[in-house]
């Protein structure tokens, strides 16, 4: 039998509504209970000292590329898994659009053999919804779900039509699984590579305006309509689609968002420098929609922040702006984004905490992650809200350095990461595995 107990910390668990100093109980990869005081049995149980700390439950992501199988020169899943742990993730979900592309049970069996034998954060397979993700013909999505795929997903892209849209959604409903998109009209994004606004003017550069996207959300949110199956839309980063968003919810269309962190915090005005880690799909918008997407996180109409972690080596971003492929690591700076929007006063901490919790926890319908409830797993992590903290890429568990944050400071950090019971430490000199 194993047990650990976290001590002395302010538990901050927005899917129990607790937020007080308790000591978590931790037996056999479970939470035991959640007390203030520590009971007498479990006096010399093994500890971790959170005084002066938050203990919140482990983070989720619900989009990150991890690399393998194929691409495993800009990541593999070990060190994915590593970085998601630096960053405080205990589950990310991988995206499909490995080489070969997760469309077959043997490619999603061959990532969560890859992610139980990694020491850091479990990895969770999303499936394609097409072959090759071509958006063609539909995958045998009952198969990619008994493999171990947690949801499906239409990739970098958006369906290639509403048709085919309806059939991805009504397939996915009578197998009960999770459907992930992204919204835009591809029509007005093809070969663009940032926001049109002034700085696109400015800059001379290909742009997508805003409208790409609100098109494609209502387009797709009808779908969702019409079906009655539920539609998750990843990254969202435009007022447009957030006023659009809201109405669609609050006229009962089944449809949630997530935004990335990089569309929280930075606007259009940072490519100036055509450094291409600025380079990021969608772009990087203009300053009124970063204030949108940060007041539709607090008012709960987007309810998940994921990283969109997407490592790319110096192949793909040592070019020419308008040749660079798209992407930003970011497992190991979201969780200082949200942390630093709180200390402004732009998010509420219970709201911020939900979003990497329990918010993608209901998106992917597990009730066991995302909380530090009785019997739930016991995935945690300890932030120091007072430990500055500066990204520095060549510090990183990551293999590679193309990260949009670079010295960029937070002033909260991970102290501890716990998954499935099992305490994985970091530390100014880097990660390490405790056994």
């Amino acid at each position: 039998m194993s047990q650990l107990v976290v001590s002395g910390g302010t538990v901050i668990d927005p899917g129990s509504e607790l937020n007080a100093k308790q000591n978590v109980l931790i037996q056999d990869g479970r939470i035991f209970g959640v007390v203030s005081e520590i009971p007498t049995d479990w006096s010399s149980v093994e500890r971790v000292d959170a005084t002066d700390k938050w203990v919140l439950p482990g983070l989720i992501c619900l989009r990150s590329h991890v690399g393998e199988p194929g691409n495993e020169w800009k990541e593999t899943i070990a060190s994915a898994s590593l970085a998601a742990a630096a960053g405080g993730f205990t589950t990310i979900c991988a995206t499909p659009d490995s080489s070969p592309v997760n469309d077959i049970s043997a490619v999603t069996e061959q990532i969560l053999a890859k992610s139980k034998a990694a020491s850091g954060a479990r990895i969770l397979p999303v499936g394609a919804a097409s072959v090759g993700l071509q958006g063609k013909d539909l995958t045998e999505m009952a198969n990619l779900l008994n493999a171990g795929c947690v949801a499906i997903s239409t990739g970098e892209q958006s369906a290639r039509d509403a048709a085919f849209l309806r059939r991805i959604l009504e397939y996915a409903g009578t197998v009960g699984v999770a459907v992930f998109t992204v919204a835009e009209d591809n029509s007005l994004t093809a070969n663009t590579v940032m926001h049109e606004g002034q700085a696109s003017i400015r800059l001379g550069m290909n742009a997508v305006p805003a409208e790409a996207e609100a098109i494609g959300l209502y387009r797709d949110a009808m779908m969702a309509s019409l079906t009655g199956v539920p539609l998750h839309v990843q990254k969202l980063s435009t007022e447009a689609a957030v006023t659009l968003l809201r109405k669609l919810q609050a006229d009962g269309v089944p449809i949630t968002a997530s935004v990335t962190g990089h569309h929280l915090w930075f606007d259009d005005r940072e490519i100036a420098g055509f450094n291409t880690s600025t380079l990021v799909r969608p772009p990087l918008r203009s300053n009124s929609d970063v204030d949108a997407l940060r007041k539709a996180l607090n008012d709960g109409v987007i309810s998940a922040v994921v990283t969109d972690h997407h490592p790319q080596s110096s192949i793909e971003k040592a070019v020419e702006y308008q040749f660079s492929e798209a992407g930003t690591t970011a497992l190991e700076s979201t969780l200082g984004v949200v942390t630093e929007l709180v200390q402004e006063g732009a998010l509420s901490l219970e709201t911020a905490i939900a979003s990497l919790t329990s918010g993608p926890a209901q998106v992917l319908g597990r009730s066991d992650l995302g909380r530090l409830a009785e019997g739930c797993v016991a995935d945690l992590v300890v932030v120091d809200p007072n430990c500055p903290y500066r990204v520095e890429s060549k510090r990183m568990q990551s293999k590679s350095r193309n990260c949009i944050f670079e010295g960029t400071s937070f002033s909260a950090s991970v102290s501890e990461t716990i998954v499935d019971g099992a305490l994985v430490k970091t530390s100014e000199e880097g990660l390490r595995v405790t056994t």
